[in-house]
C-alpha cells in the first residue's frame, strides 16, 4: 500500500513537471517580427507588443491595438475576417501545396503566397520575393520600380508553423510594417490599384530569389 502510495505521488509529479514544462515552452514560443520596420513586435505566447502595439491572440482570433489603432479579427481555415481602425480587413486562405492568401487590410491589398521555402508576396505599393533563411525571409523588395536587393524580414519559423490562419495575419501584420502604408502623410487610396498579383507570380518564377 505504501509502495503504491508512493508511486502515485511520483507519477503525479512527473505528469505535472511535464505539464509545466509544456506550458513553459508555449510561452516562448514566438519570436521578432520586423525589427527593421516602422513596428517592430515581438510574439510571445499570446501577446504581440510593438511601440504602439498590444494585441492578445485567442484560438481562433486576435484583437486589441495596433499603431494605436483598434484592431479586431476572427479567422478560421478559409478566411480572416475584422476591422483595423475604421476599415474592414479580410483574406481569403487556401492551403494545400502551397499557402496562399489574398484581399485587404485596413485599406490595403495584400496578397501571400508561401511554397515550402519560397515567399512571394505583395503588401501595398511593394512585391516581395524572397527565401527562408534563419530568423526569416531574405530577397529582393521591389516598391514602385525601386528594387532592394538583400532585403530581410524577422519572421522566425515557428511563427511560420502556427494555424494557418494565425500565420497569414502574422505575416501580413509584418509585410504592412514594412510597406509604411500607415503613415500619416500616405493615403490609403494609392494602394488600391496594385499590378496583378499572378502576374507577379509568374514574374517570381523567372527570377533568382537569393
Amino acid at each position: 500500500m505504501k509502495g503504491s502510495l508512493v508511486l502515485s505521488v511520483l507519477l503525479f509529479l512527473g505528469v505535472g513537471c511535464a505539464g509545466s514544462g509544456s506550458q513553459v515552452r508555449a510561452e516562448s514560443e514566438g519570436g521578432r517580427m520586423g525589427q527593421r520596420s516602422a513596428e517592430p513586435l515581438l510574439v510571445k505566447g499570446a501577446h504581440i507588443t510593438g511601440p504602439s502595439s498590444s494585441l492578445s491572440l485567442r484560438q481562433n482570433g486576435m484583437r486589441g491595438r495596433f499603431r494605436n489603432q483598434p484592431l479586431e479579427l476572427e479567422w478560421d481555415y478559409q478566411q480572416v475576417r475584422g476591422q483595423f481602425g475604421t476599415r474592414p480587413a479580410q483574406l481569403e486562405l487556401s492551403e494545400g501545396d502551397d499557402l496562399r492568401a489574398s484581399g485587404s487590410f485596413g485599406g490595403v491589398t495584400v496578397a501571400l503566397l508561401v511554397k515550402q521555402d519560397v515567399l512571394v508576396a505583395r503588401a501595398g505599393a511593394c512585391a516581395y520575393y524572397m527565401s527562408r533563411v534563419e530568423g526569416g525571409f531574405s530577397g529582393k523588395r521591389d516598391c514602385e520600380g525601386s528594387l532592394e536587393e538583400g532585403f530581410f524580414i524577422d519572421f522566425p519559423e515557428s511563427l511560420q508553423a502556427r494555424p494557418l490562419g494565425e500565420m497569414a495575419t502574422l505575416l501580413t501584420l509584418t509585410l504592412v510594417n514594412y510597406t509604411d502604408a500607415y503613415a500619416q502623410a500616405v493615403s490609403p487610396a494609392r494602394f488600391t490599384a496594385p499590378r496583378d498579383f499572378t502576374k507577379m507570380e509568374a514574374r517570381s518564377s523567372s527570377r533568382k530569389i537569393n
